[in-house]
């Protein structure tokens, strides 16, 4: 009889002992998990316009390659804006890693930006960033960020002077922009994409 009671006491021990180490053991590691997500969410809104490791890897990238020359900006430039013509003579002009053209008449004008934001250039990073910010400019205007068949684009309206503006990157290097009285999805539909397809051979 003593000899049951002595393996009972037994049983009665590592029972009471094993019980709370395995309950202490699942409470860890949920403390653990719960800690890890806390951090990472409390990183992340710490640093809610911190760029990506794609874009710091686009930047990076973009500051080794050689930037395009004048010629060969001015020859990437449209035809047309639209049906409208260049102006003048001097219409078509680049320098400093940039082209532009207008187009139409002084009285209905657009004007078409290129800029290569290779090498020293921070053109990309200032517009993404300006993505990430979303800024508003002076009183009267006014910033909207869209989408536009698969491109983030930003576009500036000025309905006081009846003036419009919209840019995108265009292959992670280039940044494309129209100026013009129209409404910005409208000058949207005024770029030529065929056009544009002379820049691919410059990735």
């Amino acid at each position: 009889m003593k000899n049951y009671i002595f393996l009972y006491s037994i049983l009665a021990v590592l029972v009471s002992c094993k019980d709370p180490v395995k309950v202490g053991d699942t409470s860890t590691e949920k403390t653990a998990i719960t800690s890890a997500l806390k951090k990472d969410k409390e990183t992340t809104i710490a640093n809610p316009y911190q760029d990506g490791e794609s874009q710091k890897a686009l930047f990076k990238a973009l500051k080794k390659k050689t930037p395009l020359t004048n010629e060969q900006l001015l020859a990437a430039l449209p035809q047309h804006i639209h049906g409208n013509q260049p102006i003048g003579e001097y219409a078509l002009q680049a320098q400093f890693q940039e082209a532009s053209g207008m187009y139409g008449s002084a009285q209905r004008s657009y004007t078409f930006w290129i800029e290569d934001g290779s090498g020293s250039k921070a053109i990309v990073r200032n517009f993404y960033d300006a993505l990430k910010f979303k800024n508003q400019g002076p009183e009267g205007t006014e910033y909207v960020f869209a989408e536009h068949d698969g491109y983030q684009t930003i576009a500036f309206l000025q309905p006081n002077i009846k003036q419009n503006q919209i840019s995108f990157i265009y292959n992670n290097r280039f940044k494309i922009s129209l100026l013009g009285s129209a409404a910005a999805d409208t000058l949207w539909s005024y770029i030529d994409f065929e056009n544009l397809k002379k820049l691919n051979q410059y990735q």
